[in-house]
């Protein structure tokens, strides 16, 4: 089975796919700059079930607009019989709830129709094919996450957050409860994170999840998503606590996490100086530590400021292919190179064709994966 992994270049957002040839997952919405809409962005990706476009699963990790940008365009084409979800995975974090709009900023219409598609799925309770929503919670798999799906082969899920019971009513916030999950793909695991912050890390996901020992190689993976952009707030609460401790609170994260790889999904590279390091992610204080971490367990040297082993997507799109025997790179994925032929598969497939692999397409870069 070939497998495609895809982050998009999305400045401080997120945007990605998995698509083998049966299976599309879109893990949040958010656009490039060459793109009007996500849904511009991700159609070329979507696959023909019935003659209709096709995503089997939607995974927003929390309701922030950077998270779920352009909803909106893939709601009227729900209603309109052009597009199947199959099912959406959610925090279960109902903004709207305690929302006042005397007071409050503005909840944006994108994650309005997100919450409307979500509620309407709520009141059917179905487990039928573009009508299911997963409200996923810590230590649930593959059972709960496919229900009513057809599992992708060779194709695991854990998830590690939000712990059961933490809802809208919690004492935590909408980013801490963002909705954690590892996949391992044909033998490749990889983390994404979200919005989360060190609290929440500290108070639940570790004490509550991975201290116990059926579940405490949960987090562990390859690939790892940093959270938040690359912010301070995944190691600590407060940014110069962080910058000046001598090991923030939540660095036992990375020993838990264990990467051999980071995905930073950002508008720019870290700041390798404090004085560089601006309100918004990502942080001099959060790269200090990630930096640390890499030389301590994988000889990253002192002046290597930015390893290999740090993939941004401020440098273009970032791509993970598994074509039946190996995993590799491709940064800087041009995702505009292919997009017609994927149209052309498109059409195919329309017409009875027969779909072709996910790992045949050509990049300025491309490493195997572990190449040094």
């Amino acid at each position: 089975m070939n497998y495609s992994v895809t982050h998009f270049k999305v400045g401080n957002g997120n945007c990605c796919v998995i698509k083998s040839d049966n299976f599309v997952m879109i893990v949040d919405l958010n656009k490039t700059d060459d793109k009007e809409s996500s849904y511009e962005l991700l159609k070329p990706f979507f696959r023909q079930k019935d003659g209709v476009d096709t995503i089997d699963v939607l995974y927003i990790t929390h309701g922030d607009e950077d998270h779920c940008l352009g909803f909106g365009k893939f709601k009227k084409e729900i209603d309109e019989g052009n597009l199947k979800i199959g099912s959406i995975w959610h925090q279960n974090y109902d903004k709207e709830k305690y929302h006042d709009p005397k007071k409050d900023p503005a909840l944006s219409e994108s994650y309005l129709a997100l919450n409307k598609e979500i509620k309407r799925r709520k009141e059917l309770n179905s487990v039928e094919f573009g009508d299911i929503q997963k409200a996923l919670k810590a230590k649930d798999d593959n059972t709960e996450a496919f229900e009513g799906l057809d599992e992708p082969e060779n194709f695991q899920v854990k998830v590690i957050s939000p712990v059961a019971g933490d809802d809208e009513d919690s004492v935590f916030g909408h980013n801490d409860l963002s909705l954690i999950i590892k996949f391992e793909i044909e033998g490749k695991s990889m983390l994404f994170t979200g919005d989360t912050s060190s609290k929440y890390w500290q108070e639940r996901i570790i004490p509550e999840v991975l201290d116990i020992e059926d579940y405490e190689d949960w987090a562990k993976a390859e690939v790892l998503e940093v959270g938040h952009h690359g912010s301070y707030d995944f190691f600590g609460q407060d940014r110069a606590s962080v910058r000046e401790a001598d090991e923030p609170g939540n660095y036992e994260a990375l020993d838990r996490i264990a990467p051999d790889d980071l995905i930073i999904s950002s508008e720019f590279r870290f700041p390798t100086s404090k004085d560089a390091s601006g309100d918004q992610p990502p942080h001099y204080a959060a790269w200090k530590w990630y930096h640390k971490w890499f030389r301590e367990n994988h000889s990253v040297k002192e002046h290597d400021k930015h390893p290999d082993q740090f993939n941004y997507t401020s440098e273009g799109n970032l791509r993970l292919e598994f074509d039946g025997v190996n995993w590799k790179w491709i940064k800087n994925w041009d995702h505009n190179k292919d997009e017609n032929q994927a149209q052309r598969l498109a059409e195919k497939m329309k017409h009875g064709g027969v779909a072709i692999g996910s790992g045949d397409l050509i990049s300025t870069s491309t490493k195997y994966y572990g190449e040094e």
